[in-house]
């Protein structure tokens, strides 16, 4: 039998990716599912940011945010989170904010919330999305709701009915940027660009998005810390808080690699720069079981993918396609990979994404897959869940 360890043992936490400096108050309630019987937990709140719409550097906010927070379980009853005993505490870009042991009774694939009050000095953090792209972080389908102001928001964890700002699904919300409890089952850190953070996608009936979190949700804990528009060399410049949630699982899974290879908006390098890049990443889960995947088509169309004749492939398929077949030959410091391209191309290596006639069935932009696609790849199984195997530990 495996042995304890804290780790992650929910579902949909996610990373801050931008800041208002405008607004520097908001309730949150974000929506989880317990992958462990929970008898008690802790949960960690940010005051840091990965600044994907700028910088794309991973920044500190100015000052502090002071936390308040609860879990919901069933829906209607509340138990109050504690900081070193106290009901607030103080997050700051250097510290996140870790609570004391909460005890509360939740079973194995029980949905269950997390309410958290913020007040910042300086500016609050979120997880930011798209309007017009299917780019969602807020589930409104599963009770998740994010209201903020200037001021004048008034503490909701311990009761209430959040009015969230928005209620498109371009809405932001900040969660928890970790749930953890002792546990014996494994647990997931997925590092990668977009394609991981979901961009594209739609939410399962569990709230789950993208190329990995739609597999390895269903039975398995998991951080969600992709980032759209995230580059290896970016990750390696400014990574120090996003490694550090390796602390909380025990699997890494390093996918991203498009924006590295594509050219265009890519930075259009060979693999073997890439592959080094990817190796270096690696390096930073030294104690970690980690996986790699394959990259998916990133091609354009004449005729929103329709058909093969209407694509045109990246004009660095080459070495996208060298950097495949090299995952899945298989690399150092890597257990294995997930072959996901293969599910949406027309045939290994083709570089075009599979159509059956319909506009932007798989595709519809020709670097993200669409919902449909995203559920392809979740239906196929090749994300095994079993692979993430703690037998030994």
């Amino acid at each position: 039998m495996p042995s304890l360890y804290l780790g992650q043992v929910a579902t949909r936490c996610r990373i801050p990716t931008n800041l208002s400096t405008t607004n520097k108050q908001a309730n949150a309630r974000t929506m989880h599912i317990a992958r462990d019987d929970i008898t008690s937990l802790k949960i960690e709140l940010p005051a840091w940011f990965w600044y994907r719409t700028s910088t794309k550097l991973e920044t500190s906010v100015t000052g502090s945010i002071t936390y308040k927070a609860s879990i919901e379980y069933p829906a209607g009853t509340f138990t109050q989170v504690l900081f070193a005993s106290a009901t607030s505490g103080i997050a700051t870009g250097a510290v996140p904010l870790l609570s004391d042991w909460v005890n509360v009774n939740i079973p194995k694939g029980a949905k269950f919330w997390v309410r958290s009050f913020a007040v910042a000095t300086h500016s609050i953090v979120f997880a930011d999305a798209t309007a017009g792209s299917n780019f969602w972080v807020c589930d409104f389908a599963n009770g998740e709701a994010y209201e903020y102001a200037a001021s004048g928001i008034t503490d909701k964890t311990m009761g209430g009915t959040l009015v969230p700002n928005k209620t498109t699904n371009d809405a932001p919300i900040c969660h928890p940027t970790a749930i953890i409890g002792m546990t014996r089952n494994a647990s997931v850190l997925l590092i990668g660009d977009s394609r991981v953070a979901g961009f594209g996608d739609l939410f399962n009936a569990v709230g789950d998005t993208g190329e990995l979190a739609r597999s390895i949700g269903p039975s398995l804990a998991y951080i969600n810390a992709g980032s759209a528009g995230d580059t290896l060399s970016e990750f390696i410049a400014s990574h120090t808080r996003r490694a550090a949630l390796q602390s909380y699982c025990s699997h890494v899974v390093v996918q991203t690699a498009i924006n590295a290879l594509r050219s265009g908006t890519g930075q259009n390098k060979t693999a073997a720069t890439v592959l080094g890049e990817q190796q270096t990443i690696l390096g930073y889960f030294p104690t970690k079981r980690c996986y790699t995947s394959t990259s998916s088509p990133a091609s354009t169309s004449s005729n929103s993918w329709i058909n093969d004749a209407g694509q045109t492939v990246n004009t660095n398929l080459a070495q996208i396609n060298a950097y495949n077949d090299a995952i899945r030959a298989g690399v150092a410091n890597s257990l294995g990979f997930f072959e996901i391209a293969d599910q949406v191309s027309t045939a290994r290596n083709s570089g075009k994404w599979k159509f059956d006639g319909t506009a932007g069935k798989w595709t519809a932009d020709g670097l993200h897959a669409s919902a449909y696609g995203y559920q392809a790849i979740q239906d196929s199984g090749v994300v095994d869940p079993t692979r993430f195997s703690r037998a030994g530990l």
